[in-house]
């Protein structure tokens, strides 16, 4: 199976969805001469792949699938992992939103995805529970909530006072 990991870029400004500012990501827009030049050179340096999609990319990898990683161009694949953020979300369902008219299945991951799942449960195909390592579930929002399981028991927690 080829998987499709996304970290997008975001076309306002430079966004990092590194757990700065919570791990909900943060936006550099260019509003002057020097904060320009700034989001210019974060562009061109900041060209990683997250730490998230870097462990998701090992775990895929070492179960045999091939990985392929991009920033905003469609790619080809199977099953594409988009990481999420609370100040880029609708451009990452966007992007989601193609992919799956081009046939790609999409899921999303990150702090927003899991924190705030009704903004992405429209534009994903798949949710995958971990832990330690493991899948232990896997399905749709509605699927995990009706399932006595881990995702349910998280996403519950939420609403406990």
């Amino acid at each position: 199976m080829r998987i499709v990991l996304a970290d997008l870029a975001s076309a306002d400004g430079f966004v990092s969805k590194d757990t700065v500012a919570g791990g909900y990501g943060s936006r550099l827009r260019p509003f002057s001469k020097v904060t320009r030049v700034i989001s210019v050179l974060k562009k061109r340096l900041h060209s990683l792949p997250s730490v998230q999609l870097g462990y998701i990319a090992a775990i895929c990898a070492e179960a045999g699938h091939e990985v392929v990683f991009t920033d905003g161009p469609a790619a080809e694949g199977d099953a594409a992992i988009v990481l999420s953020s609370l100040v880029d979300y609708r451009r990452e369902c966007a992007w989601a939103d193609e992919q799956r008219t081009r046939g790609l299945r999409t899921g999303f991951v990150g702090l927003a995805a899991s924190k705030l799942p009704e903004l992405f449960e429209q534009h994903a195909d798949f949710i995958v529970v971990l832990a330690e390592g493991r899948i232990v579930e896997r399905g749709t929002h509605g699927e995990l909530l009706t399932a006595d399981g881990m995702y349910r028991r998280l996403y519950n927690l939420q609403f406990r006072s």
